[in-house]
């Protein structure tokens, strides 16, 4: 099916990748002294202060049908169960775990007898209690995003990166091809869905052949690749949507690592306890995608790339366009943390802000077609109900707004305050 060129709205984004692809081994850092794992909403923690933990041992058990439960990324003794800010600017419920004497060689997976017949009501229940959620800012519950699109007929298996610097879905795919496919045959299989797609953004040549010459060697006629123009937000999961099923619920998309994730969990008995982060940025002495444990620190995760080589003027978790400051880098790594980049002076805006001179520019670059500059001139004088009623709930907060406004206005975060504001109100009434 030809996609329709005039949908794709953005703006074309110099890459910055070259230097955290130079290293393709996906190796596991030495464990911390200490990770600090976050728990979801609905979930429990089953442990307590001086409790002994093994490395994939259940620390938290799921309270609701819509919840997971959680898993150690390390093994050791629990210290605290406490709430800590996230990267995310979140209060979170944390189980924080120190490490004690060496570390273990890391278990053997045993392969589940039959995997590929699961059914999927067991899959379902497997997702759940491996602590599977997808690997983006939602960290929604992956059974749970499934049971919510009972007659989606697609899996969409997003392999775009659209942001500077990161690229950890690409080195996990292009290690890890044929379990991604798999993976992503599980979650089809769980959902009843009829075909597969693949989205890749199309400067990546190497990576569509790749995986179109794994879909022929399997056989599978029911897969298919579609690359997507290298336009910043298009390879965001709400653009992919209105690309190609025009908003509709044809489709539930997730990225290449929770298809991988949802693979492990089912084929190996791995519950879903570490993830692939890029940690990049012109501080980084060693830019790299590696495995990192769900709740190592921001610090930690810079000194498995052999530290910073000069003081950055911002780290965030995410990338340039929409990911989040920080003011410490003690925060943990959670499953929707994507990547860490220490950025100096000269890679960041330290522009002066100026009054919005209604250039309309904000408007012509918004992929969900909203008038950020009226929502953020409302957020700016604290009307939220007016925010509301100009769309800020449909905001995905790509950050498109900000990036191509003249007078630098913070307007992503306006944007963000706007929309959280709204929801508690929600949540009150």
């Amino acid at each position: 099916m030809p996609l329709r060129a005039r949908r794709f709205v953005g703006v074309r984004l110099e890459r910055k990748k070259e230097a955290s692809l130079l290293n393709w081994n996906l190796k596991r850092p030495y464990p911390p002294e200490k990770i600090r794992v976050a728990l979801p909403p609905d979930s429990w923690p089953c442990v307590h202060s001086g409790n002994k933990v093994e490395l994939g041992q259940k620390i938290a058990e799921a309270r609701s049908p819509e919840s997971v439960s959680v898993h150690a990324g390390m093994a050791g003794v629990v210290q605290l169960v406490s709430v800590f800010p996230d990267a995310f600017g979140r209060e979170s419920l944390m189980v924080e775990i120190r490490r004690q004497g060496e570390p273990k060689v890391l278990p053997m997976t045993e392969t589940r007898k039959g995997w590929q017949e699961t059914t999927a009501k067991e899959l379902l229940w497997i997702f759940q209690h491996s602590g599977l959620v997808v690997t983006d800012r939602s960290m929604e519950p992956v059974h749970g995003k499934l049971q919510r699109h009972p007659q989606a007929r697609t899996i969409l298996i997003n392999v775009c990166e659209p942001e500077p610097y990161i690229t950890c879905e690409q080195v996990l795919t292009q290690s890890h091809p044929v379990e991604i496919l798999r993976g992503a045959e599980l979650l089809r299989n769980a959902c009843g869905a009829e075909k597969i797609l693949f989205a890749v953004e199309e400067t990546n040549l190497e990576m569509i052949e790749l995986l179109k010459s794994k879909i022929y060697f399997l056989k599978w006629e029911h897969v298919e690749v579609r690359s997507v123009p290298a336009l910043y937000p298009q390879g965001l999961e709400s653009t992919l949507l209105q690309a190609w099923f025009f908003g509709g619920e044809g489709a539930v998309v997730f990225p290449a690592s929770t298809a991988f994730a949802a693979y492990e969990a089912v084929a190996l008995q791995k519950p879903f306890y570490e993830r692939v982060v890029t940690v990049a940025g012109e501080c980084v002495v060693e830019p790299r995608s590696l495995w990192l444990p769900l709740g190592i620190s921001f610090q930690d995760a810079i000194r498995a790339c052999k530290g910073m080589m000069r003081e950055p003027r911002k780290v965030l978790a995410g990338g340039p366009m929409a990911g989040f400051a920080q003011t410490t880098l003690e925060v943990a790594v959670l499953s929707g943390t994507q990547a860490i980049l220490a950025l100096p002076p000269e890679a960041t805006e330290d522009a002066s802000v100026g009054p919005c001179i209604r250039c309309n520019r904000c408007v012509d670059h918004c992929p969900v077609f909203l008038l950020p500059a009226l929502i953020t001139l409302a957020a700016g004088q604290r009307e939220f109900a007016l925010a509301h009623e100009g769309g800020v709930s449909a905001c995905i907060e790509c950050g498109n707004c900000s990036y191509v406004c003249p007078s630098k206005r913070p307007m992503l975060e306006l944007l963000r305050v706007a929309r959280g504001c709204h929801a508690k109100e929600v949540a009150l009434v």
